[in-house]
């Protein structure tokens, strides 16, 4: 029983040695930043571009399942503040669903990566397309 409370003493001085050896933030190198890396200078700050911190309107549009779907996005900044769809040859239950529910989704996540609405896989593919759209031509506005 002796070795046994040796054995747990020691092990738990090695767990202390090596968290306390353990890297922190303090060890991280000064000239580094949290700034996501854009190896090819295609992002926001392409060509040193920034975003304006004002609310604007974009409109974008691409294929649904049944035509056209077109988004007006409102962004401040690069945030996406909210997202409006319209596709009105989409099937009504099915497309109708991503059309009302998807939009919210895009705003909520501030990002097009979201789940597709399931059953409305081709609606919900070309809301999001729309909204890559509309945020790709305001980049190629500002160059």
């Amino acid at each position: 029983m002796k070795k046994f409370k040796k054995f747990i003493i020691i092990f738990c001085a090695l767990m202390l040695l090596i968290v306390a050896c353990a890297p922190g933030d303090e060890d991280l190198n000064e000239d580094e930043s949290n700034e996501p890396i854009d190896d090819n200078n295609t992002g926001a700050n392409a060509n040193n571009d920034t975003f304006d911190d004002e609310e604007k309107e974009l409109k974008g549009s691409a294929q649904g399942y049944a035509g056209e779907i077109t988004v007006t996005v409102v962004v401040n900044g690069e945030d996406i503040v909210s997202v409006e769809a319209i596709g009105k040859d989409e099937t009504e239950g099915v497309g109708s669903l991503a059309i009302d529910e998807l939009p919210d989704k895009i705003a909520q996540a501030d990002s097009v990566e979201v789940d597709n609405v399931s059953g409305a896989t081709k609606t919900s593919e070309g809301i999001k397309q729309a909204v890559n759209n509309a945020l790709q031509n305001n980049i190629q506005s500002k160059q």
